[in-house]
């Protein structure tokens, strides 16, 4: 209990953030509909293309970078469960923006690499690993998606981390 309150005092507006956007509101998971519902429509939508682009040749690696980035947008800007949220607007934000974008262009090339290793190593695994186990699916296929969306959440998180830094020292040097 004294955890969650803890996380409220950390998360609610100080006079110090009165100038950021970020800090102006109540933190809420539905905040920003308008922003985050095409996010999760695009997230949950990209499934279909890259089950369409499966058969080619890297088509899964390719195919599941848009719900990745999709994923980690939603967790790194948005207010999930009474996080602090970020906009896009903030100055601080934009400020850190292109350090994010450089971070997201390597989480990107591991999470390819490690799709590609994966499937390089399919042709090592015994059969029951690759084929469907009824409607869950191949071991394979869900141990895949859990390692990138353990990836995605530890972007997401250390981003997250990046942005509370860049505030705090905003603040500092004020």
């Amino acid at each position: 209990m004294f955890d969650q309150l803890d996380e409220q005092q950390e998360t609610q507006p100080t006079a110090d953030h009165a100038h950021c956007e970020c800090y102006d509101h109540e933190p809420s998971t539905f905040d920003r509909p308008e922003l985050w519902i095409p996010i999760i429509i695009i997230m949950f939508a990209s499934f279909f293309f890259l089950l369409g682009v499966a058969d080619h040749p890297y088509g899964i690696q390719l195919g599941s970078l848009i719900p990745y980035t999709a994923f980690v947008a939603l967790g790194t800007f948005s207010a999930q469960r009474g996080m602090q949220p970020y906009f896009f607007e903030c100055s601080i934000v934009q400020q850190t923006m292109p350090r994010l974008l450089r971070r997201h262009g390597g989480f990107v090339a591991a999470i390819v690499l490690l799709e590609t290793i994966a499937l390089y190593l399919t042709r090592y695994m015994p059969a029951s690993w690759l084929t469907a186990n009824g409607k869950d699916g191949s071991p394979f296929a869900t141990s895949l998606c859990i390692i990138c969306v353990c990836v995605g959440c530890v972007e997401a998180f250390t981003n997250r981390s990046l942005l509370e830094r860049a505030h705090a020292k905003t603040q500092e040097d004020l």
